[in-house]
């Protein structure tokens, strides 16, 4: 074997999972170098064909490919020429299937969409925390959702939910003393979601608030009636906005963000798959 080993990454996807693969093993081999050819987006067997005619016989091959009769071939013509297969793919399969009883669906890509899915989440995250809490009111225009509601609805905690969901979410808090941004007015209605609560609710919420702040004494932040002027006030910027409103009072974080998610698919059915 020469001093090099090559390793070739034959894989119907990236050839992320295997590159990943053997650099775990690798390491374990500071003495060893290695090169690495990646062969990725392999469907048919004249492509794995064209691989092993200008294969070096003393390459390692590491596999991931869902297709079992594709990889059943490729596995083939490697022992035929006598060159060492690392199916990494296949035998975890095959395990949980024994394990399980269930059959694996075998299907190319799915790597790619995990990733893919990650990506996007972690881009709705920073999207959540840059424009969270009206910051900047630019973020309107770009979000797939833009939460509204006085102080203590959990627009935050909510939008948080929804950005691992791979919604990109802004919010703005409603004050009767604070004008409302142009941008808001311009979003398509069926993208903003108000959310309301019952004001006693609301007084008992924003009161354990101020005592986890270490604050005491009477605050108009919990007063009644500061409570049900904020809210009034909301349910009038809802009717302008003619956009969906949410009582929020029994719900639970989570069971908000399920009820914006099938709001927003019935809206905008053709992004449900975008978004899955």
């Amino acid at each position: 074997m020469e001093d090099v080993l090559t390793v070739v990454i034959i894989s119907d996807s990236t050839g992320e999972t295997a590159i990943n693969y053997i650099k775990s093993i690798t390491i374990q081999f500071p003495d060893l170098e290695t090169r690495i050819i990646r062969k990725p987006d392999i469907k048919t067997k004249s492509e794995i064909d064209e691989i092993m005619d200008g294969l070096d016989k003393d390459s390692v091959i590491v596999i991931t490919v869902a297709d079992k009769d594709l990889a059943l071939y490729l596995r083939e013509k490697a022992k035929e020429d006598n060159v060492i297969v690392l199916d990494i793919l296949s035998y975890g399969i095959n395990k949980f299937e024994k394990l399980t009883g269930k059959k694996a669906i075998r299907k190319p890509g799915l790597t790619r969409t995990l990733s893919t899915n990650y990506f996007n989440m972690i881009d709705a995250i920073e999207f959540a925390i840059k424009y969270d809490d009206g910051k900047d009111p630019r973020g309107f225009l770009k979000s797939d959702i833009v939460l509204v509601g006085v102080s203590r609805t959990s627009k935050t905690p909510t939008t948080m939910i929804l950005a691992t969901k791979n919604f990109k979410v802004s919010n703005l808090p409603l004050l009767p003393e604070s004008k409302l941004p142009q941008e808001l007015f311009e979003v398509d209605p069926d993208r903003v979601i108000g959310l309301i609560i019952d004001p006693n609710k609301l007084s008992n919420i924003r009161s354990e608030r101020t005592k986890t702040l270490g604050l005491e004494g009477d605050s108009k932040y919990f007063d009644m009636q500061r409570i049900e002027d904020e809210l009034n006030y909301a349910k009038e910027v809802f009717k302008d906005l003619d956009c969906k409103v949410i009582d929020v009072t029994e719900n639970t974080i989570e069971q908000t963000a399920t009820e914006i998610i099938e709001y927003y698919f019935e809206k905008f059915p053709e992004e449900r798959e975008k978004k899955s």
